[in-house]
């Protein structure tokens, strides 16, 4: 987690996770501990996140956290020779807090 902006009301973060961990849940329960955290915690008012775009996984698990898909940063990810575009998600802190209601009522 880094700031974008001062005072972090704008922040991004990135995460990775070994293989063998993948369909483990693992990142989903410590990614929901980490959102709560950023946003009551910090006051982050907006999170961005960056995904490789063949990253299925991770693509579709910040979906599932709730954030939204804001666009496509082209060549934005560099391997080597491999040249791949980065997905943009961000997701703001009354969104996150109107899901953990929904959650909590459900």
């Amino acid at each position: 987690m880094w700031p974008i902006e001062r005072g972090f009301s704008t922040a991004e973060w990135g995460f990775a996770l070994g293989p063998s961990f993948w369909g483990s849940g693992l990142f989903e329960r410590g990614a929901r501990l980490v959102l709560d955290a950023v946003f009551a915690d910090l006051g982050v008012y907006r999170l961005e996140a960056r995904a490789v775009d063949v990253n299925l996984r991770g693509n579709r698990m910040l979906e599932k956290l709730g954030a939204k898909k804001e666009g496509v940063l082209r060549g934005g990810f560099r391997d080597g020779a491999v040249v791949r575009d980065h997905v943009m998600w961000s997701i703001l802190a009354p969104e996150w807090q109107a899901q953990r209601l929904n959650r909590s009522t459900s």
